[in-house]
């Protein structure tokens, strides 16, 4: 059967409203803003802010922007640069704001200092993060194992007020008063969907083999296991010490490749202890319009020259297609006295599905990753099932977890606005339009129309016509999984007004396990067949194909046949049946 998955692309495709969410931007705090020099009027790059008595802070880029956020409580942001005054600012809580910032100079006499040519400091601490490269790379470690938790939610950007005003959005008014700002780029976005997952992670370098085995996970409300399988770790992972990062199917130089130092220009801006250790901060940003490449910083440990902190994002000549912007902040965490591993990692992706730059979408993933486990490979039997060198395991469990327990095993607590997409799901589904749409694509999609514990279709099929039957009139269905998520019934029967007889089939299948997959079927069928084809040889047996037919269908002959099978799946992908 075809899964949920298609209906929720189909949904987000033609509207992007049918999943919104309850209220409110609130506990979180965002500003953006751009710093110039008071007397020259010029962009600051390097400017530190910082939110009062905490530690989430960022710097300008070269241009003088900056955007920052924050779930803690705060009321101002402090603004320095040496050489310059000092500022705080006020700033609202729990909402967005531009805040743009002029800085006086401060009057500060220095003694008479002589400044030499030489080689740019950041070149050696450069020349130290290549040399020890391997050692810091997370893929070079005999085994890994850890806990990763993803969190993806997709906006719709670019709603202009014709859009709004539409007929279609007449019953769903409302959801407009819920917008909210981004701090990367002052767009104002409507979140639609969400997904969580928690799963264990496994590597070990040789042989090379990986593991993800999916704990839980649900998406806006709606249980659906394809979903599930798509966003786990493996499907989604930036590696900051590669040459090159892709950014969907362009790759680019990352600022950390061996050979970056053709591609940018670095910076030391700035060192100080993070978590008890003593850390450089460079900033790089492009040698050419031409090339593709990003802008940002990083942070490194000063001893093991590994990453602490990366911040990167586009550079403003990048040429992606459809991709307006793509923001990856990385974290790392100090693991085993041994290991800089990493502990967060966020990505925000800026994309129109046209060229005509109308309506947009943010794709957001936010991950965390913690209770690391290093150099402790595991059974070779643990990895049986991998194609290539991955494997991907489902729990039974994993769609049935409840909130209290979301609640407890989340890396990080939902922000209001994020608990709102699960909250408004269940109160928009009792829309009628909102109803009538999904009752309209689910049968679209599948071929199928719904009805409690059955599946009437497909569709398609209810008439056809050939030279032997003349016209075909079938009438089928199949049970859902609301009926049953081991036992599938399905059946048919048909009648021809030329030869006035009545053709049926009836089969059963049952699900024996998940892993490895197994299930057991019967079939009985009295149905006319081409044979010399494929198993499924009635693929003519609907109007579309009667018209389409190539040669007339005298050879269409009466098959009575009884079936029994067993299935087994050794690996995704590869089953026999008996």
């Amino acid at each position: 059967m075809i899964s949920k998955r298609h209906i929720i692309t189909s949904l987000l495709l033609i509207g992007s409203l049918f999943f919104i969410f309850n209220n409110l931007n609130a506990q979180v705090t965002k500003i953006r803003g751009k710093i110039i020099d008071a007397e020259t009027k010029e962009p600051m790059p390097f400017v530190n802010i910082i939110f009062k008595n905490s530690t989430t802070g960022t710097i300008t880029d070269f241009d003088g922007n900056y955007f920052i956020e924050t779930r803690n409580p705060t009321d101002s942001i402090i603004v320095s640069f040496l050489g310059y005054k000092t500022l705080t600012y006020p700033v609202r809580k729990n909402s967005f704001q531009t805040i743009n910032i002029e800085m006086y100079t401060e009057g500060i006499l220095l003694n008479e200092v002589t400044i030499l040519p030489g080689e740019n400091p950041a070149f050696r601490i450069l020349r130290n993060i290549n040399a020890n490269k391997k050692r810091n790379d997370v893929n070079e470690l005999d085994a890994y194992q850890c806990e990763v938790y993803n969190k993806l939610e997709m906006d719709a950007n670019n709603l202009t007020e014709g859009l709004k005003k539409r007929r279609v959005f007449n019953q769903f008014e409302f959801i407009f008063d819920y917008m909210d700002t981004s701090a990367v780029s002052g767009k104002a976005y409507l979140p639609v969907f969400i997904v969580e997952t928690l799963s264990d992670f496994y590597y070990q370098k040789k042989p090379k083999e990986e593991k993800e085995v999916i704990k839980a996970n649900q998406v806006s409300g709606i249980q659906n296991e394809s979903i599930s399988q798509f966003s786990g770790k493996m499907f989604m992972d930036y590696n900051i010490y590669n040459n090159y990062l892709n950014v969907i199917d362009k790759s680019f130089v990352s600022p950390l490749a061996s050979f970056g130092r053709v591609y940018y220009k670095y910076y030391l801006i700035d060192s100080m202890y993070i978590n008890n250790r003593w850390c450089y901060q460079i900033s790089f940003k492009p040698r050419s319009t031409t090339e593709p490449t990003f802008t940002g910083d990083f942070w490194v440990h000063d001893t093991t020259f590994a990453m602490v902190k990366a911040k990167i994002r586009l550079a403003k000549h990048a040429n992606v297609n459809w991709v307006n912007d793509f923001v990856a902040e990385l974290e790392y965490k100090y693991v085993e006295d041994s290991m800089w591993m990493l502990s967060r990692e966020n990505l925000l992706v800026d994309f129109n599905v046209t060229d005509d730059m109308t309506i947009g979408f943010f794709g957001k993933k936010t991950t965390s990753y913690k209770n690391y486990v290093l150099n402790k490979p595991m059974d070779k039997d643990f990895y049986k099932g991998a194609i290539g060198d991955e494997v991907m395991e489902v729990k039974e469990d994993a769609l049935e977890k409840d909130e209290d327990w979301w609640a407890e095993a989340r890396h990080d607590s939902l922000s209001v606005r994020e608990e709102g997409i699960y909250n408004m799901i269940d109160s928009i589904k009792d829309v009628p339009l909102f109803r009538t749409y999904v009752d309209v694509i689910s049968t679209l999609v599948t071929g199928y129309f719904k009805w409690g514990y059955i599946e009437i279709g497909p569709y398609v099929k209810l008439y056809s016509f050939n030279n032997i039957e003349g016209n075909r009139l079938k009438f089928g269905g199949r049970t859902s999984t609301k009926f049953s998520e081991k036992l599938f019934i399905e059946g048919h029967i048909a009648y021809g007004t030329k030869d006035q007889k009545f053709k049926y089939a009836l089969g059963a299948k049952y699900h024996l396990s998940k892993n490895p997959f197994q299930q057991i079927g019967l079939s009985y069928k009295d149905d006319l067949e081409q044979l010399g084809e494929s198993p499924d040889a009635l693929q003519e047996d609907n109007l579309l194909g009667s018209i389409f037919r190539r040669e007339n269908d005298f050879k269409l002959n009466h098959v009575t046949e009884y079936n029994a099978f067993y299935e087994y799946e050794w690996f995704p992908g590869f089953s026999n049946t008996l």
